[in-house]
């Protein structure tokens, strides 16, 4: 890629391109401006640093995930040599706590 090319060069062209557009792809061209303008305005300058951005973004979406399925999604704890065990990470658990004690996956008793 082009080091020389900045997010405003980008921005305009799309800008431009989109006032010449077809009224379907106006909206397109809208959008993807709209977007580039956000992440730049969030502090990226060059093509390479909107993809960092994203790539950054990609991780911190699936470690929200991860969080949100542990800790927000509760799991049915099962009864094992007549213990109750923690779904996530087989440990026991005494009936009725909220959460995993040792892993702090949330646990549903219904």
């Amino acid at each position: 890629m082009d080091n020389n090319i900045t997010m405003d060069a980008i921005i305009t062209f799309l800008v431009q391109v989109g006032a010449s557009a077809a009224p379907d792809d106006m909206e397109f061209y809208k959008a993807a401006a709209n977007i580039l303008f956000t992440i730049s305005e969030a502090g990226a300058r060059t093509p390479e640093e909107t993809l960092d951005i994203l790539h950054d973004y990609q991780l911190q979406a699936k470690q929200y995930k991860a969080l949100h399925s542990k800790h927000e999604v509760a799991g049915k704890p099962f009864m094992k040599d007549g213990v109750w065990h923690c779904p996530s990470c087989n440990r026991r658990t005494a009936p009725n706590h909220s959460y995993c004690h040792c892993c702090g996956k949330k646990l549903g008793w219904r």
